[in-house]
Order: C-alpha cells, then sequence, then structure tokens
C-alpha cells in the first residue's frame, strides 16, 4: 500500500485530524475508553473528551447539546488547509454539506456520506502541538489508530463517494469486492468494509504491541469481544463500546 501521491490543493483531503463518538452519556463512555481500555485522556471538558495517542493520532468523545440535535454516532474529521474551498469542490462533485462554520480553533463543515455516515471537513487555525500522556507503553498499551472508517452494506457504492464526491484516492481495493482503504498524505488509514453479520457503523482499529494479551486483560474486566482473528497482516478482536460502535485491537505483524 502506497500513501496517496496525488499533489494536494488546499482543498484537498490531507488526512484525518480526529476520529471520535458523539455520545448519549459522556461519563459512562469516556470510563469505558480509560478505565476499561486503559486509554489516558489528554484533554476533558464538560462536553467532551481528547486522548492523543503516542503515534500522533487523536481519538475524540463528545456530548453534543440536545438543541443541537446530533444522533450519537461515529465520525472523522477530515483535515483540509481550506473548508471553504473543499465545501465548494464537494458541491460541484455533486455531495451535500454545510456551509462552513467557525469555532475558536478551526473551521468545519458537515455533511454524510452515500451510507448515511457523519462526514466532517475540518481546518485548523493553528498546528497542533499535541504532546501524548506520558503512561508507560506496555505490550497491551493502546498506542494509536491503525485504521478508522465505517463498515458499509454497499462497498462499492461508498467507495464511490469517497472517491468521486470527496476526492480521495484509494490505496487498497478488495480483490473480492468487500471493500477499500484510502492511504492519506499525513499518513493516516481510511476504510469502509463489508462485513457477515456486522450491521452498518463506524469503526476504528487501535494498536496494540500484543493483541492475544490485550484481548484477555479486557476480557478480564468483562468486556466482550470475539475470538483473535489472525490475517496474513495482523492479529485482531472486536467488540461494541457502550455506544455500539466497534472497537478493534489491532497488531500489525510488520509496522511500517
Amino acid at each position: 500500500m502506497s500513501v496517496q501521491s496525488t499533489p494536494l490543493t488546499a482543498s484537498a483531503i490531507a488526512g484525518t485530524d480526529l476520529v471520535g463518538c458523539t455520545v448519549a452519556d459522556l461519563q459512562k463512555s469516556l470510563a469505558f475508553y480509560r478505565d476499561t481500555l486503559g486509554m489516558e485522556p489528554s484533554v476533558v471538558s464538560e462536553n467532551g473528551a481528547e486522548f492523543h495517542l503516542l503515534d500522533g493520532t487523536t481519538f475524540g468523545l463528545w456530548q453534543p447539546p440536545e438543541s443541537e440535535g446530533m444522533e450519537p454516532g461515529f465520525g472523522v474529521m477530515f483535515s483540509v488547509a481550506d473548508a471553504a474551498g473543499a465545501v465548494r469542490a464537494i458541491r460541484e462533485r455533486g455531495g451535500t454539506i454545510s456551509d462552513p462554520f467557525e469555532s475558536p480553533v478551526c473551521y468545519m463543515a458537515m455533511g454524510k456520506d452515500s451510507e448515511g455516515n457523519g462526514v466532517i471537513v475540518h481546518q485548523k487555525k493553528t498546528r497542533d502541538e499535541h504532546k501524548p500522556s506520558a503512561q508507560a507503553r506496555t505490550l497491551t498499551t493502546i498506542v494509536g489508530i491503525d485504521l478508522a472508517g465505517y463498515f458499509t452494506e454497499d462497498p462499492a457504492r461508498a467507495l464511490s463517494f469517497y472517491r468521486d464526491t470527496l476526492g480521495l484516492v484509494p490505496t487498497d481495493i478488495d480483490a473480492e469486492g468487500r471493500g477499500g482503504e484510502f492511504e492519506l498524505a499525513d499518513g493516516s488509514t481510511f476504510g469502509l468494509w463489508s462485513m457477515p453479520n456486522t450491521p452498518p457503523g463506524g469503526f476504528v482499529m487501535f494498536a496494540v504491541d500484543d493483541a492475544r494479551a490485550k484481548a484477555a486483560e479486557l476480557r478480564s474486566r468483562d468486556v466482550k469481544l470475539s475470538d483473535i482473528v489472525e490475517t496474513p497482516d495482523c492479529f485482531m478482536a472486536w467488540g461494541p463500546d457502550p455506544e455500539g460502535n466497534a472497537v478493534i485491537i489491532h497488531q500489525r505483524k510488520v509496522h511500517g
């Protein structure tokens, strides 16, 4: 797999700034990720939390005010240098997305993909200087995000949206039509997959050095996980978080 090599314009998606969930109960979700998965939050506020991981990725939780009308779910903030330009480009390609709005730290616009999943275009005002938490690294420490994306009922339709509407370049398409992946310019990876007996929705692959040890640790805390599955590239096990989003414990056989 090779990183997207197409020259990037200011409106092009260059990576993922944050992967995370909007939740109905922040404290319940925070307890799961902090106390059960063992992730140390870097920022905790009244409405959310962020985990700045050792590989430079960021995972977030956000409980929006009821007045915003947002449903709990999974989302990815796609990084761009020009949110307004990205919105124009997406609309020119037939996509539907909000006008950009401003927060103290960014500009962003929100829309949905072909499957109804959230899509956020995100322009930071300044470069992040996030420092990961100071927790010691062990074989079972979650050290980053290997891949985030969506399980989908129609992989071809979803891949077409991200390729033709958002302008991402696929770097790995499954030969059997089950999905594909986009490795972005910042080194992050976004994926779309169809899995048997798996409902549509978001997932995140959390990186560990020893998936078997992490799975055993989580089962001792009463987390329901699948058996370890081995592929040519990795070992993994998965289960739901408190909001029903898929959490995958993922160990690469070859780091890179």
